[in-house]
C-alpha cells in the first residue's frame, strides 16, 4: 500500500515536471545532502564561493601607515622575526587566513596566482593563528607556496580585524591602497593593472 502511494506521487510530479526542472530538483537536493555532510561542507562552500568571486576594489578614503603601524611584529615560519618596516620598498599584500574557512581557501588559487606573478616585486605576509603544522600540512597537500607567518607582538589598531579572509594592500610608500574583508578574485585584470600601477610609483 506504501509503495503504490509512494509510486503515485512519483508519477505525479514526473507528470507535472519537464525533464530538465527534474533533473534541477535532484541536482538541488544533492547539494543540500552534502550540505549536511560535513566531510562535503567545507570543500562545497569554497566551490560555491570561488565561482561567485569578484575582483577587490581600492579603497576611495587615502589613510598611511604612521610608526606603530610599521612596528607590526610577525615571525614566519622558519623563526626569523620580523616588522613591516623591513618590508618598506615594495608594495605589500597582508592577508589573515585560516585553513578551516571556506572563503579563505576559495580566495587561495587566485592569490596563488597573483603571487606566481608578483612574487620578486612585491612582498606577500600571509597570516594565520593556527598551528604552523598545521597550515604546512595543508599547503603542502594543495600545492600552494606563500610565505606563511604568525602576529610576534600587539596587532595596530589599522591591522585589526575580527573577519577573515581580510586583506591589507599597501604602496610603496605607506598608502593603504585596499582593504578587503571576504574572499576576492585577486589575479582579475583589474588587480593586475593597480599592481603594476604600484610596482611603477617611485
Amino acid at each position: 500500500m506504501q509503495k503504490s502511494s509512494l509510486g503515485n506521487i512519483w508519477n505525479r510530479y514526473r507528470e507535472s515536471k519537464r525533464w530538465w526542472s527534474i533533473v534541477l530538483d535532484f541536482l538541488f537536493l544533492v547539494l543540500i545532502l552534502a550540505m549536511l555532510i560535513p566531510a562535503t561542507r567545507k570543500p562545497l562552500s569554497a566551490f560555491v564561493v570561488r565561482n561567485t568571486l569578484l575582483s577587490p576594489r581600492e579603497s576611495s578614503k587615502t589613510i598611511f601607515l604612521d610608526e606603530a603601524d610599521w612596528n607590526f611584529r610577525l615571525v614566519d615560519y622558519q623563526g626569523n622575526v620580523t616588522d613591516l618596516s623591513q618590508l618598506h620598498g615594495k608594495p605589500i599584500v597582508l592577508n589573515y587566513w585560516a585553513t578551516w574557512c571556506p572563503p579563505c581557501i576559495a580566495e587561495l588559487p587566485s592569490i596563488q596566482r597573483l603571487y606566481n606573478l608578483y612574487h620578486d616585486k612585491v612582498h606577500f605576509v600571509f597570516i594565520s593563528n593556527e598551528e604552523p603544522e598545521d597550515v604546512i600540512r595543508f599547503m603542502q597537500k594543495r600545492h600552494y607556496e606563500l610565505p606563511l607567518y604568525a602576529i610576534a607582538g600587539p596587532v595596530p589598531e589599522t591591522f585589526e580585524t575580527s573577519t577573515i579572509p581580510t586583506t591589507f594592500l599597501i604602496s610603496k610608500g605607506g598608502r593603504l591602497v585596499l582593504y578587503k574583508t571576504g574572499a576576492a578574485k585577486w589575479d582579475s585584470k583589474k588587480m593586475i593593472r593597480l599592481m603594476d600601477k604600484l610596482i611603477s610609483e617611485n
